[in-house]
């Protein structure tokens, strides 16, 4: 073997010993987008997937929500996967107001791949077309149920079970709405208020199509981000019910909604998926500061 043949075999078995360690070592992969940037995938189709799914959900979803496409941002968005069929599903995406600007934004996601594309990304950047839509904090039952609105329609069925089983119970987080409406913080054991949340979510939906569309010309998930934006502009509940849907209180809501809930689940409901195999300890969560 001549001395370049003997060159060309250390330097081939140099690279594979250097690509092995860093396999061994957990390569991470990234992947850019117009808006975000993939970090820490484990390989490099799940980084492009992560990203195409993302900027995909961004623009579908402010389309649904808002009826127009958001700019670009000024600065991307950093995403830090997770990916493991052993892991919740879940996220947890940061970002700050200040002074009617938004910014500094991270998200974090994990849970099988399948979840992740499926459930925890739209789920995620629902927050991010809030956030950058109003520009401030929204009330935070509904920035869940929203969110949680928009999930594969197993995760839905999850919290539709879960749902039975807190109120059942008589879960103590379950709350009143008049209470429920309060809520800034996230609960200690956040599922009943994620569940509960996307319950009455789902009715207003379906309470937006009743109303009609004829009247503002605006689909119900439209009228749901109107009923938001009348809300955070008079901070009363009572007008806003009334103009958007034809109730006249939050009692009345609720009395509403717990008949709708027992109409819709009255056949026997199936064993709930434990929380802890559907939730982490962060899943779902937009963290604002201001």
């Amino acid at each position: 073997m001549g001395k370049d043949a003997q060159f060309f075999v250390r330097f081939c078995f140099i690279v594979t010993l250097f690509v092995f360690a860093r396999i061994a070592e957990g390569q991470t992969f990234t992947y850019e987008t117009d808006n975000f940037i993939i970090v820490d995938a484990p390989d490099a189709l799940t980084a492009k997937q992560c990203g195409d799914a993302a900027e995909k959900y961004r623009r579908d979803l402010s389309l649904l929500w808002l009826g127009k496409t958001l700019p670009d941002w000024s600065a991307k968005c950093p995403v830090k996967v997770r990916v493991g069929s052993n892991l919740g599903a879940g996220g947890a995406t940061t970002f700050v107001f200040d002074k009617g600007e938004v910014y500094d934004w991270d998200m974090d996601i994990q849970g099988s791949k399948e979840r992740i594309l499926d459930s925890v990304l739209p789920h995620e950047i629902t927050h991010i077309v809030f956030a950058t839509h109003f520009r401030r904090p929204i009330p935070r039952w509904l920035d869940e149920g929203a969110a949680a609105s928009v999930e594969n329609i197993t995760e839905k069925k999850n919290y539709q079970r879960l749902l039975l089983t807190f109120l059942q119970s008589r879960h103590p987080q379950c709350l009143p709405f008049n209470q429920l409406v309060a809520v800034k913080e996230y609960p200690d054991d956040p599922m009943p208020f994620y569940a509960q949340g996307f319950s009455i979510v789902e009715y207003l939906l379906t309470q937006g199509e009743q109303v009609g569309i004829e009247q503002t010309g605006h689909t119900p998930h439209r009228r749901l981000v109107q009923f938001m934006e009348t809300v955070m502009n008079t901070g009363d509940w009572q007008p806003a019910l009334q103009e958007h849907y034809h109730i006249d209180s939050l009692g009345t809501l609720q009395t509403r909604w717990v008949a709708w809930v027992g109409h819709t689940n009255n056949t026997p409901a199936q064993e709930p998926v434990p929380a802890v195999a559907l939730v982490n300890s962060e899943y779902g969560k937009s963290v604002y500061e201001q």
